[in-house]
């Protein structure tokens, strides 16, 4: 969970990676996993209640005006009290906001609009007011670490790696940050490894589109390089990091929602072994949905979980 000041709630963050570790377990098969597991990966809210009230429908109205799944033992609830994961389990509908609900609609005809017709079943993302995004610096940094890890990769793959700690040197703060796989790229210079994060530049163009410095594409070709590229390293760093902003949530949640669809559309024209719509791509849509689900979600960039389904 990431607090209004951009920083990890880490207790709340770690109870919510065991809970939907066991809701995975615990629902397997169920037709409303997808939706509880996106439901918690953005959870901003958490409240612990100790009743000796056994009935939940008592908080119904508190949970459905909070959008609020319940956990009552092994079991998760819907707000009306119907079991959605557990003993009991029951066809039953997942909280979404009716701003949410209308935004999805709006967003799947303007991509019939496009040559995209998305198949039935995506999940729409939050609200505006239940959406919290990460700090405009948190961003400016996650961008440089993702156009200096392409390009180091594409140097590992021409056979001819950058200076890593020149690159260091000059983006201090920002590699510092690095994930995982962003370091192990730098130490290892595996090609295979490069091979996956030279697609970096795809994240950066979508996180840098959100804060209106680089022109949103469609996903059927790359973005542009020299855009992204003058919008992140080409700026000092602590000139970027003091001036980025965002975009309104609003225009955020637009964003995300056309990003989900998308990658919905995409994801299952693969599975159905067909070519996607529109001559969409699936790893620039991959890469553009992973950069906001994480710009609105509580996993670090590594765990965003990109191949897990988010519709029902």
């Amino acid at each position: 969970m990431v607090s209004p000041s951009g920083l990890r709630n880490d207790d709340l963050g770690q109870q919510l990676t065991e809970l939907r570790a066991k809701v995975r377990e615990q629902g397997a098969g169920s037709a409303a996993l997808p939706g509880v597991l996106d439901h918690l990966r953005h959870v901003q809210w958490h409240y612990s209640i100790e009743t000796d009230i056994a009935d939940p429908s008592v908080y119904a109205a508190w949970a459905r005006g909070a959008q609020a799944l319940l956990v009552l033992g092994d079991k998760v609830l819907n707000p009306a009290g119907r079991v959605l994961i557990g003993e009991g389990a029951e066809p039953a509908s997942l909280p979404l906001h009716p701003e949410a609900l209308a935004r999805s609609e709006r967003v799947r005809r303007e991509l019939t609009a496009r040559g995209v017709t998305v198949p039935a079943g995506a999940i729409p993302v939050r609200s505006t007011e239940e959406t919290l995004l990460r700090r405009p610096d948190q961003v400016a940094k996650r961008a440089v670490a993702l156009v200096v890890s392409a390009d180091f990769a594409l140097s590992v793959l021409d056979g001819e790696p950058l200076d890593a700690e020149y690159m260091e040197h000059i983006f201090p703060r920002s590699l510092a940050e690095r994930t995982p796989t962003e370091m192990a790229l730098f130490t290892e210079q595996d090609p295979a490894l490069a091979a996956r994060l030279k697609w970096g530049y795809e994240g950066a163009a979508q996180l840098l589109a959100m804060c209106g410095e680089v022109e949103p594409t469609f996903p059927r070709g790359f973005a542009d390089q020299g855009q992204v590229w003058n919008a992140s390293i080409g700026i000092e760093e602590p000139e970027l990091l003091r001036t980025l902003q965002l975009l309104p949530v609003a225009e955020v949640c637009e964003a995300w929602e056309g990003a989900r669809a998308l990658h919905h559309t995409v994801t299952l024209a693969r599975a159905e072994g067909v070519r996607p719509p529109a001559e969409l791509d699936h790893e620039i849509v991959r890469q553009r949905y992973r950069a906001m689900e994480w710009l609105a979600g509580d996993q670090e960039w590594d765990e965003v979980e990109v191949d897990v389904p988010c519709w029902a």
